[in-house]
């Protein structure tokens, strides 16, 4: 929807920014499409993910299909919604750290980028899942959802 403020979204608002590529490869105009799915930081994310939930490498063509990720698949319900909230929490981190580098010159890595993934999805999941006792070493082994 374009709501986003990268650097495309903001040049077809008519606001003009110097430096329209991306920051962490160089190679790319900085668009939605380009930080969430193409972008190098982006694909080391999404394959760490992919072999911690134990979903095949997945390769995404656009934001959308990024979204729709978790619904791919016979999954059951508690580990389609928890794939979900570590694909917005994957894309949260993404952006922060797209943000980190434009803005403060910080290069966060793939692996900083995920541990935050980690972590993150772990507090939203435990408290949102009602399973009871929800401990650490299951989520990150993807078990017990």
């Amino acid at each position: 929807m374009d709501r986003i403020p990268t650097v495309e979204a903001l040049g077809k608002r008519g606001v003009v920014v110097l430096d329209d590529m991306c920051n962490f490869c160089h190679g790319y105009t900085d668009s939605v499409t380009h930080i969430f799915t193409a972008c190098p930081l982006a694909l080391g994310v999404w394959e760490k993910i992919s072999f911690w939930c134990r979903i095949p490498r997945f390769f995404v063509f656009s934001f959308r299909d990024l979204i729709e990720m978790h619904n791919v698949g016979n999954k059951g319900q508690a580990e389609r919604d928890a794939l979900h909230g570590v694909l917005l929490i994957a894309c949260w981190q993404l952006w922060k750290a797209r943000n980190k580098l434009r803005f403060n010159g910080v290069r966060p890595s793939v692996d900083e980028v995920f541990r935050e993934v980690r972590i993150l999805s772990f507090f939203w999941f435990k408290h949102r899942a009602k399973k009871g006792v929800f401990e650490w070493r299951d989520w990150c082994k993807f078990v017990n959802l």
